[in-house]
């Protein structure tokens, strides 16, 4: 009696470890060079941190998932996933960048805004679009500013907007107190965690918000449609608990 109850047993654990085996998923998480501080890389470590990768190892800790860093720069990493090389990739992004097939979690991760920094002992003022007429704004090389991009190919009695490109945000940082234009437009986070980095004090500089030129863009996990619905259910689970205990918001703050 004893020998076939403990038949059945193991015979129930074998089944159960038979079905988490054929539930669990590969994930190739896709990590971007050079996007600090929403993904930073070390040598040796692809998931040495950033808001985004933090996220994402939180929510595939202890989950039967095995997560698969992939490291490469963005026209690289786009063209292996539009070859179908990346299987179920898993990324970042915002309703704006949706393309067929692609699929964002239900929760945002952050939602981000842009800013004009201004050096603190500048005489430039910022009260509306109209007083960047005129001036030269530093601005990311190969980004898109939607809102502003706009202004920038307009002409206004007081000049046009020449807009300065820098190929880092650190040479961004570099160019404006050099004075190379009047301000610097990014992202607040990414601001805030470039001036940490380069030993600078946010008291030197004003912070003007741009949200009324550049809308506020929530950034979500982005995956393709076709990862396994248990991963995808995962995904939102997890976001929306550690949103509920304020985990998200923590995360965030301490890239700040």
């Amino acid at each position: 009696m004893a020998q076939r109850l403990l038949s059945k047993v193991l015979l129930a654990l074998g089944f159960a470890c038979l079905q988490a085996t054929a539930t669990a998923a590969t994930v190739k998480y896709m990590v971007l060079e050079e996007v600090e501080p929403f993904q930073i890389v070390t040598r040796g470590n692809p998931m040495y941190g950033g808001l985004v990768t933090e996220v994402v190892s939180r929510i595939f800790r202890d989950s039967p998932h095995q997560l698969q860093a992939v490291v490469a720069p963005s026209p690289r990493l786009n063209a292996m996933r539009s070859k179908g090389r990346l299987g179920n990739w898993l990324s970042y992004g915002a309703k704006q960048w949706l393309q067929p097939g692609w699929q964002l979690s239900k929760e945002p991760v952050y939602t981000w805004h842009h800013v004009l920094l201004v050096p603190r002992q500048s005489e430039f003022q910022y009260h509306r679009v109209n007083d960047l007429f005129g001036h030269s704004l530093i601005l990311m090389h190969g980004y898109d500013y939607p809102g502003l991009d706009g202004f920038l190919r307009s002409r206004h009695p007081h000049g046009r907007i020449i807009d300065q490109r820098a190929l880092s945000q650190e040479g961004a940082l570099r160019m404006l107190r050099a004075g190379r234009g009047v301000g610097y437009i990014d992202t607040n986070l990414r601001v805030r965690y470039n001036l940490r980095q380069q030993g600078l004090s946010p008291a030197g500089f004003r912070f003007y918000d741009l949200s009324a030129v550049i809308p506020n863009i929530e950034l979500h996990l982005m995956y393709s449609k076709l990862m396994p619905q248990a991963v995808k259910e995962l995904i939102d689970r997890r976001l929306a608990e550690m949103r509920q205990s304020s985990e998200l918001a923590a995360i965030a703050k301490r890239y700040q």
